[in-house]
This record gives C-alpha cells, sequence and structure tokens, in this order.
C-alpha cells in the first residue's frame, strides 16, 4: 500500500471520498464495508467520509434480498475517489463490463485504493488491475481464481493488502477488512474507538483463515491428521500418493490409515478424494473450464476416472452438476456446493 497516500494517521482536512460499486451484492457485505467509516463520521466533530453509491447501469443498486439501493454517483461523473469498493455476485453480464472496467482503470490511474470483495476479485483482475498482485476471493472462487488469471499470486486468507489494491473474502469479513482499512486511514486510536462503539473488540488480521476443515463424523485436533488434512488441500491437482503423504507427516503409511479410521471413519484415500471432489464442484458452478479441464485440475488425469467418482459421490455427472447450477435461481449468490 503506497505510504503517503493511504496510511495517514492524521484526521484528514477533507472527507475521504469514498465509492461503493455493487452488482446484485449481498446488503450485509455492502452494510459491513461502510459501517466502520459511517461509525467514525458519527464520532467526529466533522464528516472524516463521504460515500458515493454506484450501479452498474446508473439503477438502483438491487441486493440479493431485492432491497434497492439508490445510486448517487455515475460512470460519467469526473470524481475521483480516495477508495474504491467493488461488490458483485459471480455472475455479472458482459454488456455491462465495459463501462465499469474503463471507470475501475481512470480511478485506479489515479491511486484509488480499490477494494474488491467477495467475487469481485475476479471482475479486477479481468479488468486487468490485478496482474502481478496478491490477492484473494471467497473460498468458493479461489480455484477458478487461480485457474483464470494465473498472472495474480491468489491465497486463501481473509483479506490482502497489497500496494493500492485490497482483496477480501467477503461476508462478516468485510468489517474486519475495512477496520483495517480505517486504521491506515484515521489511526490505530481511530480504529479502537470505532470497534468499541460497534461491538467488536475481536479484530481479526489480514491473515486469518477463511474457514475450518470440516472432519466429517468427528472433530480432532490430531496434530498428523491436522498436517495430512493441510498437505491434501494444497495437492490437489497433482495429488500425493498415501505413502508420500505418510512421509510428509511423520509417520508410517499403516500408521496414517490407522488414524484416519480412528477419528474420521475414512481411509485417507477417500478423505483425500473428498477434497479433490469438492475442487471439481467448485470449477463446475465457478469457472468457465471445460468439462475435461475442471477434472484434470482436480487431480484425474483421466476423464472416465472423474466421471465414475463423482457419479459415485453426488449420482449425478460433472455436465449435468454444472448444467442444474445454471438453471437455479440461486445462481447470483450461490454458494450451493454440498
Amino acid at each position: 500500500m503506497d505510504q503517503s497516500r493511504h496510511q495517514k494517521k492524521s484526521l484528514p482536512d477533507e472527507p475521504h471520498k469514498i465509492a461503493i460499486v455493487a452488482v446484485e451484492p449481498a446488503l450485509h457485505a455492502v452494510l459491513l464495508s461502510i459501517e466502520p467509516f459511517r461509525a467514525a463520521n458519527r464520532l467526529s466533530k466533522s464528516p472524516l467520509f463521504k460515500f458515493d453509491f454506484l450501479s452498474a447501469d446508473d439503477s438502483p443498486i438491487v441486493t440479493t434480498l431485492n432491497i434497492s439501493i439508490p445510486s448517487t454517483a455515475k460512470f460519467e461523473d469526473a470524481t475521483l475517489y480516495d477508495v474504491v469498493f467493488l461488490h458483485s455476485s459471480y455472475e455479472f453480464s458482459s454488456d455491462r463490463k465495459g463501462p465499469l472496467y474503463k471507470w475501475l482503470r481512470r480511478q485506479a490511474t489515479a491511486k484509488a485504493l480499490i477494494c474488491a470483495i467477495d467475487a469481485a476479485p475476479l471482475l479486477l483482475a479481468e479488468a486487468g488491475l490485478l496482474t502481478g498482485y496478491t490477492a484473494t476471493s471467497h473460498w468458493s472462487t479461489i480455484a477458478s481464481f487461480k485457474e483464470l488469471h494465473p498472472g495474480t499470486n491468489v491465497v486463501e486468507q481473509l483479506f490482502v493488502v497489497d500496494r493500492d489494491r485490497v482483496t477480501c473474502a467477503g461476508q462478516v469479513a468485510c468489517l474486519d477488512q475495512s477496520l483495517f482499512l480505517l486504521e491506515q486511514l484515521g489511526g490505530a486510536t481511530l480504529r479502537e474507538i470505532v470497534a468499541n462503539e460497534i461491538v467488536y473488540p475481536s479484530f481479526r488480521g489480514e491473515s486469518a483463515q477463511q474457514r475450518h476443515i470440516i472432519n466429517g463424523n468427528a472433530w480432532h485436533t490430531n496434530p498428523v491428521l491436522l498436517k495430512a488434512q493441510h498437505l491434501m488441500r494444497q495437492s490437489i491437482e497433482e495429488p500425493l500418493s498415501i505413502g508420500e503423504l505418510a512421509n510428509r507427516c511423520g509417520v508410517s503409511k499403516r500408521e496414517l490409515q490407522h488414524l484416519f479410521r480412528r477419528h474420521l471413519r475414512a481411509s485417507p484415500k477417500s478423505y483425500y478424494l473428498t477434497f479433490r471432489l469438492q475442487r471439481a464442484k467448485e470449477l463446475l458452478l465457478y469457472s468457465t473450464l471445460s468439462i475435461r479441464e475442471t477434472g484434470l485440475a482436480s487431480g484425474f488425469s483421466s476423464p472416465a476416472t472423474y466421471f465414475r467418482a463423482f457419479r459415485d459421490r453426488f449420482n449425478s455427472s460433472p455436465m449435468n452438476y454444472r448444467k442444474a447450477f445454471q438453471g437455479s435461481s440461486a445462481l447470483p449468490d450461490g454458494r450451493r456446493l454440498y
């Protein structure tokens, strides 16, 4: 992040201009993004932040709850912002991308701090504004993000600040991100006062994890299994053999199999397959990869093996699974992975 522009430790003489650009966003994510700044305004003698809301077509912003937020500015306006929050569902019609991308590039050229939230980092990358950056997005889009934009270093964490770009997992993480940004713009004392005001003292930093591993029928804290699960998640496209997995965990293959059956009621092979099929589902739902490519990216070198494993687990072919989701009214804010 540019130190001279964004890490101010004193309150500004003029309000920081913040733009909220949203396309079919989750209402709570929009509200959580701006709440720390709204609270700071209320607690200050004079406004510290000024907000504008923009949509892709200048009409009111329609959220996933069908509650509309009026637009207060247009892409054609000459205003340059200090901070831009970009909210979007995964599906975004191509005919609306041109004006949005042009506006984003103009704001980026003027050194705005651009914050993309949930699935919006994929739009920011498509606009060419994340090449050479480290970024994150909601965990359900991480796999497709990596496949579609190899020029971006994609990581799975709560939010990422890389120079003049901020990317965030969305949902409740919006609040953590905005409290962090509030500190960069107004100092630690302001952040602490606002965190107390909104009753959110347990601020999570950017490197916090987005999700916990769900262990099926049993919760455990076994260090060997936790390491094995981590290695499985990190080695999906090129799966490790069970022997190599055991070796990296510092146990014998037999001991690893025993631990999995005792704590997770599954073999290491079956458990590993669950991770790989979950990755396949994420790619089928949130990427434009071909059916065969989703299999390759999930560690299946043979299409026949991929189709058989998918059908055995989900009673559907990968193609039919993708078609069913694309026809669902829940598509804009889906996440129906299970």
